[in-house]
Order: structure tokens, then C-alpha cells, then sequence
């Protein structure tokens, strides 16, 4: 069963000092600069686009419903969809979150017969304390996170559900939290700080490395440095 949409305003105060820029929705939606909603960098190597989307989200102070009415107008925001290639189109993606086709295809998984992924989101907690979510991490064959080591997770610490792996307005108003209990996945509350990444950059090189291993030369996404 899939969770109800939530009714609150996305839950983002864990973004201290946020220097994002903040759009009215009217602003953002017509006529707004390319790139004003959301920059490159704010990204690290093979983000999910669950991830992508709780931070652009949150820099533009975008309820899940309206986000997902804007993203995919023909499906129920409750409902939503599984973030597959199949399902979302990375041009239709690039006008609307200003980013390059070749992070969103990345962001997305694909869906052959060789493919096989996690039905439940799968998160390391040393990740979601940088406000980090991988592609890498929902892959079945994929048991660690390549920069931490770490056992990939899939129940929430306190409430013991999982999660599940789609994209819908409660899944997006619950930013790295248990979309059932709100719970944190990470180590007390999200430190994420305006734009600066905050993982070390053997980290990043070892998440880039793993992503050219699995997924292809060109599926790094995100900032390199």
C-alpha cells in the first residue's frame, strides 16, 4: 500500500541557513531564468532523482503536490511512480529542473531484463547526513555504499517500515526521513548547507568510480569536484 499524500508543507528546516534561491510559484513556473531554481552543484556524483527533487523542493519551497501536478500532470500525486527511465522523460525533467540530460538519465534507473532494483528505499546513513541519495543504493547487486562501506538500509530505526522506492507528494515532503514516521535516516537531524557539498572528495571519486563500473563511462552525474 502506498502511502497518503501529506497534507503539511515540505518539511525542510533541516536546511540550515538556506541560501537557496526561493521562487513564488508563479515565478517559477513561467517565465523563470534557466538555472534560478536549481544549480549543478548543489549535486554530488549518481543522484537519485528522489533525492534531486527533495533538494530542489526544499530551494524552492514547492509543496510534493504541486511538484508532482507540474512533473507528471497525468498521474495521482498520491500514487505517483517508480523513478524508471521508462516512466520519466530527461528532457521533460531538464526544462523543468534546469539540469543536464545526462544527470537525469543518470538519476533514473532503467528497466531491461537484466535490470533489478529495490522495491523499498534503500539509504546509507552517512549519505543521507549529507543530504545524499545514490542510484547505486537501490541496485539489487548492491550491497554497501561505495564511499562509507556501510549496510545499505531499507527500515527506518524507529519505526521499523520501509520506505517505498517511488516518487509522490508525501514520498517528497518527507526530505531524507521515514515517509511513515517522519524519522530522520540519518544520524539525528540533516546538516545540509546551502551549496557547498559537504562529502569528502575521496568519497565523491569512490561513488563516481562505482557509477562508471555499473552504469556506464558517462554516468557519473553531478559536481566532480
Amino acid at each position: 500500500m502506498q502511502p497518503d499524500a501529506c497534507s503539511q508543507q515540505p518539511s525542510c528546516e533541516v536546511l540550515e541557513a538556506v541560501r537557496f534561491p526561493i521562487l513564488t510559484f508563479d515565478e517559477w513556473q513561467h517565465g523563470r531564468t534557466p538555472g534560478r531554481g536549481f544549480n549543478p552543484d548543489w549535486l554530488l556524483p549518481g543522484e537519485s532523482l528522489i533525492s534531486i527533487l527533495w533538494k530542489f523542493a526544499c530551494a524552492n519551497a514547492l509543496p510534493g503536490d504541486v511538484l508532482m501536478r507540474t512533473m507528471c500532470p497525468d498521474a495521482d500525486p498520491r500514487e505517483g511512480m517508480i523513478p524508471l527511465r521508462s516512466a520519466l522523460d530527461p528532457n521533460q525533467l531538464r526544462r523543468l529542473l534546469g539540469l543536464p540530460v545526462n544527470v537525469l538519465r543518470t538519476s533514473l534507473l532503467g528497466r531491461t531484463s537484466g535490470d533489478r532494483y529495490h522495491a523499498a528505499f534503500r539509504y546509507c546513513r552517512q549519505c543521507a547526513a549529507h543530504g545524499y541519495h545514490s542510484v547505486l543504493h537501490q541496485l539489487a547487486e548492491e550491497h554497501r555504499c561505495a564511499a562509507h562501506r556501510q549496510e545499505l538500509r531499507t527500515q527506518c530505526l524507529q519505526c521499523r517500515r520501509q520506505s517505498p522506492f517511488i516518487i509522490n507528494s508525501s514520498v517528497i515532503e518527507a526530505p531524507f526521513r521515514c515517509v511513515w514516521c517522519r524519522s530522520h535516516f540519518c544520524y539525528g537531524l540533516l546538516p545540509v548547507r546551502s551549496t557547498t557539498p559537504a562529502m569528502r572528495r575521496q568519497d565523491r571519486l569512490a561513488i563516481q568510480d562505482r557509477m562508471r563500473l555499473r552504469l556506464g563511462r558517462d554516468a557519473s552525474g553531478g559536481s566532480n569536484g
